[in-house]
């Protein structure tokens, strides 16, 4: 017999907090978040990865983190962009934003983006895709991608 798994707790429904909730009383959405890893390769072809959030949530953003540079050498890259969209390399989220540099990097949405971002009404796999603009032969950048979204 095998032991369930403690580490995940599943909810059905929206799930409000609150000290004292009643049906006139808003408690507030409790954000949740995942996240996924993205690799670089030398050759410097696309890297995917994909997370899938339930129907009827609300993305309240994205969070791009550069844990490790990547280091081109006699490489011939000098960009990383990441898109985020509902297809590979899709920006239906997120338009090409270069990680290059390294740290925490800064997302300005288009009204479209937020307006894809406002409701999902379906399951949604939403696919993250790192492009560089060439090879990367020194030190591959690790790139950590955060969603974060309430469910409605």
């Amino acid at each position: 017999m095998s032991t369930p798994s403690l580490s995940h707790t599943y909810f059905g429904s929206a799930l409000t907090a609150g000290s004292a909730l009643t049906e006139a009383t808003n408690g507030g959405y409790v954000v949740l978040n995942q996240f996924a890893t993205l690799t670089s390769v030398s050759a410097g072809t696309a890297v995917d990865a994909t997370i899938t959030i339930p129907q009827n949530c609300a993305i309240l953003g994205f969070v791009l983190d550069t844990l490790t540079a990547p280091d081109a050498g006699a490489g011939t890259a000098t960009t990383a962009p990441i898109t985020i969209g509902t297809t590979a390399g899709g920006t239906q989220y997120v338009s090409a934003t270069d990680c290059f540099l390294g740290g925490r990097t800064g997302i300005t949405f288009t009204a479209a983006q937020l307006t894809a971002m406002s409701n999902t009404t379906t399951n949604t796999t939403i696919n993250i895709r790192l492009d560089p603009n060439g090879t990367i032969l020194t030190t591959q950048g690790v790139f950590r991608v955060a969603v974060s979204y309430i469910m409605l």
